[in-house]
């Protein structure tokens, strides 16, 4: 792990504006359990949101573009300083982006009606100013290896725009596909970050010895999941069948070779793998003719979730100056979101349960980042144990 040396008063006072990980993680966590609370106030007939809002856009695209793409940039912004080796946005500069993103959040959910437009613009600003941020430290050194990560978010926006344009014409299937696309293609982040990332802290904590990538399989599970991504939006069911299928065998057997079986020794191991894994069984819940929700929550509860839990305790860690062992509530922080995942599908199977399983499963969630915000929460706001800028 790099960390950038700099004069203690070139260091913002606050603490929490240090480096991207540290709002962004917080603030997405502490959004997610207002989120799914309100959700399931909603689905129990105990809250409603204005009118004008539709509850089911309303908490697709909260989880994903609100939630997910917080953690996406938080954790893209302190990576790009390690790969590069400049210093990270910090300061005035963060604390502006981040209010970017916080801004429409709560617009959103006011009990009087703030115009559509308004917050779709200043929305939809979030994910290409990270994006240039981004581009700015990976051009400057000409590390065209990360240079794919900005595409990638330029195209998460344009199916946020699409989302938004269902929205606003009442057209349900640009509503739904523009999420379900963002979510194959969020699932493409996690895909890149974690065959880097799992099997090297699998090597590094474990005998596990790392294997190298077989280049046909790296190539075909990325092309895979951007086809999926577009026949989703395109809405052919068999497209999506096929790709799924094919993404969900290529990841599982990528997956199986980065030392699993390694891995049941160290929480903060094993809650990455079982959370990787959730994405490929998702892809073949759907290739199976699910429903698609069933597997759609399958990758955005337990793999997205699951590894956005499971990265962002390490990352707090080693990022913060403490050793690489998370505080004993993530050990059933880590079970709990598997748990919700569980009951999450099952909800989208057994519909006579339906409320009961929905409600449980979001309790769980509620429970799993908790944890993570009244553990992590005082990490985050101070400054690093060990003295170093970041």
């Amino acid at each position: 792990m790099l960390n950038i040396d700099e004069p203690a008063h070139l260091q913002p006072k606050v603490a929490l504006f240090r480096l991207g990980f540290r709002p962004f993680f917080l603030f997405a966590s502490l959004f997610s359990l207002l989120s799914l609370g309100i959700w399931g106030g909603l689905l129990s007939g105990k809250f409603s949101l204005p009118s004008t809002l539709n509850p089911l856009w309303w908490h697709g695209h909260e989880m994903i573009f609100g939630f997910v793409c917080a953690v996406v940039a938080g954790f893209l912004l302190t990576a790009v300083q390690n790969w590069t080796g400049r210093p990270g946005i910090k300061g005035l500069p963060l604390a502006g982006l981040f209010m970017v993103w916080l801004l429409p959040r709560f617009l959103f959910i006011l009990p009087f009606s703030i115009p559509l437009t308004a917050i779709m613009a200043i929305d939809l600003l979030f994910l290409p100013l990270t994006a240039t941020l981004l581009a700015i430290s990976v051009i400057e050194v000409r590390q065209w290896r990360n240079f794919v990560f900005i595409p990638i978010l330029g195209l998460l926006t344009v199916f946020n725009g699409m989302s938004y344009y269902g929205l606003t014409t009442n057209q349900l299937n640009w509503m739904n596909n523009g999420l379900y696309a963002a979510v194959i293609l969020v699932a493409v982040i996690v895909a890149l970050l974690g065959g880097r990332v799992i099997p090297f802290f699998t090597e590094r904590a474990t005998k596990w010895q790392k294997q190298s990538p077989i280049p046909a399989i790296e190539y075909l599970s990325f092309a895979s999941l951007m086809a999926l991504a577009v026949s989703l939006f395109l809405a052919d069911t068999l497209l999506t069948r096929i790709f799924a299928g094919i993404a969900g065998l290529v990841l599982l057997f990528r997956w199986s070779r980065w030392g699993w079986r390694a891995s049941w020794s160290v929480p903060l191991l094993w809650s990455l793998h079982l959370s990787y894994l959730c994405i490929p069984i998702g892809l073949m819940l759907i290739a199976a003719g699910l429903p698609l929700s069933v597997g759609m929550h399958a990758i955005t509860v337990g793999g997205l979730g699951g590894m956005i839990l499971a990265m962002m305790s390490r990352v707090s860690l080693g990022h913060t100056g403490r050793s690489l062992t998370p505080p004993r509530p993530m050990v059933l922080a880590f079970a709990l979101i598997l748990l919700a995942t569980v009951l999450r599908v099952l909800a989208g199977i057994l519909s006579a349960w339906f409320i009961e399983l929905m409600l449980t499963a979001i309790a769980f969630w509620i429970l799993a980042f908790g944890c993570f915000c009244y553990c992590y929460g005082p990490m985050l706001c101070r400054v690093r144990a060990d003295g170093r800028p970041g």
